[in-house]
């Protein structure tokens, strides 16, 4: 759970959970009081829960206002290890350890492109062991002619980088009448324009 810590100044105690959300100021109703600190009014600042692991912090009309890693804000988002200070007593936000992003897993070998051409060329076998890679003689002869197929068109000049000939039934048919219906509409434009 996500807490606030004392950097300096007093404020009865060392630590703070935020929970939901908190409000600082000197009178006694406040979550934590700060009577005895200089600089803080009656109801002066907010800390609450935005979402998982995201918080903010405001101003409830304070006197001196609201300090956020020294700058003065109005309301700011709050990340783990920004100070907040409310008059004399500045205060450390932390994440508690269920709200910290986890470290990611870094890969086994930092091959890349190098261990991909390996596995192409058939000089490396792959890990997880797709389908395809557990197919052998002529099967994987097509396979890897239709992938490299496949690169060759993505590579070409045709600016679509789209293959008519993969677009089977319906769809090639209605995409060739759409096609004629665009130019005999161009004509018919061109012929009112200029030709009366």
């Amino acid at each position: 759970m996500a807490r606030i810590v004392v950097v300096s100044g007093t404020a009865g105690a060392s630590q703070f959970e935020v929970g939901q959300g908190i409000t600082i100021g000197r009178e006694g109703h406040n979550d934590i009081p700060l009577p005895e600190a200089r600089g803080v009014s009656r109801d002066h600042a907010k800390l609450w829960r935005t979402g998982h692991a995201k918080y903010a912090v405001a101003d409830l009309g304070s006197t001196n206002g609201v300090l956020h890693n020294n700058e003065k804000v109005r309301r700011a988002d709050i990340l783990d290890g920004d100070e907040v200070q409310i008059g004399n007593v500045t205060f450390r936000f932390e994440l508690g350890d269920d709200e910290k992003p986890k470290p990611k897993a870094k890969p086994e070998s930092g091959g890349g492109r190098e261990d991909f051409a390996a596995i192409l060329r058939g000089d490396k076998p792959r890990k997880d062991a797709p389908v395809a890679t557990q197919v052998e003689g002529h099967a994987a002869i097509q396979i890897k002619e239709r992938l490299l197929q496949y690169n060759k068109k993505t590579d070409s000049s045709n600016q679509l980088n789209w293959d008519m000939a993969q677009t089977g039934g319906t769809t090639g048919t209605l995409l060739k009448v759409a096609a004629l219906a665009v130019v005999a509409g161009l004509f018919y434009l061109a012929m009112r324009i200029f030709g009366g």
